[in-house]
């Protein structure tokens, strides 16, 4: 596959990982649970695609943005336990969105 289809898959597993987010914050359970689980898995996938095709190795920047893939795993977690309020959870993600995307233009390191 080319780095573009990657991009696309990528991307694809995105909207997926958000719309299981809201999901589980409007109050779905398994089906949203299931949509961030496979977005989860496909943005994985598709970001050591588009590493194995660049012949990136592993820049710092990429090391963060699994820290980030992480922290997006475990915010449903959180959601569950009531551990963060809700507001603050969709604030988290947007603020991890952002800053996944900015990792990725800028590689600062």
């Amino acid at each position: 596959m080319t780095p573009d289809t990657y991009k696309v898959i990528h991307t694809v597993g995105l909207i997926a990982l958000f719309l299981g987010i809201g999901g589980m914050l409007a109050g779905g359970r398994k089906s949203f649970a299931l949509l961030h689980g496979i977005g989860l898995l496909v943005v994985l996938v598709a970001g050591f695609g588009m590493q194995a095709k660049g012949n990136l190795g592993f820049p710092g920047w990429m090391i963060a943005k699994l820290a980030i893939w992480v922290a997006f795993a475990v915010l449903p977690v959180a959601h569950k336990r009531k551990a963060m309020p809700a507001a603050f959870i969709l604030l988290g993600a947007l603020v991890l969105g952002g800053l996944a995307a900015w990792l990725v233009v800028a590689r600062p390191f």
